[in-house]
């Protein structure tokens, strides 16, 4: 594990990097993007607007509007490097979440992009992050010590994982 503060450091360069970024490039960045219709003026217009840079780009893309969420989402992520990054992710999340639920954490991912995650506990405060380059690099609280909660962790996506 990497030094605490380098850590920290890591975390909040990818939070700040994330934020500058759009909703679309956040589509481009993940493959997909939600956002609450309550977040946003206009649901329509917001779809409309991913749909016309998509076609400037000539990318196809998918959006739905259901249940109070607006989501975009690529269609065609099967791209060789899109399967190379799923490689790498599920090799990291294999030797990370079983350290993360030992400590009795429900881990979830919190942000995504390019090579780099923020993971978070659904029960507590703790969080975690890891770049997952074959120099897997990682640390923070979610795999450093215990949820505060005795009951055990409930299963998530995540915890396919452990």
């Amino acid at each position: 594990m990497e030094d605490p503060v380098e850590i920290r450091r890591r975390m909040q360069r990818l939070i700040e990097r994330v934020d500058r970024r759009g909703d679309y490039g956040r589509l481009l960045a993940d493959g997909h993007v939600m956002v609450r219709e309550e977040d946003i003026e206009d649901p329509e217009a917001w779809r409309a607007e991913i749909r016309r840079q998509a076609r400037a780009d000539r990318i196809g893309v998918q959006t739905v509007r259901e249940d109070g969420v607006v989501w975009a989402v690529l269609k065609d992520l099967s791209s060789p490097e899109r399967r190379a990054e799923a490689r790498r992710y599920n090799r990291a999340f294999g030797m990370l979440v079983p350290g993360a639920v030992a400590h009795r954490h429900e881990p979830v991912v919190v942000l995504r992009d390019g090579d780099e995650s923020l993971f978070g506990c659904n029960r507590c405060d703790a969080y975690g992050y890891a770049r997952t380059t074959e120099d897997l690099v990682f640390g923070g609280e979610l795999f450093e010590r215990g949820c505060p909660y005795d009951s055990p962790p409930r299963a998530t996506a995540l915890s396919f994982f452990a």
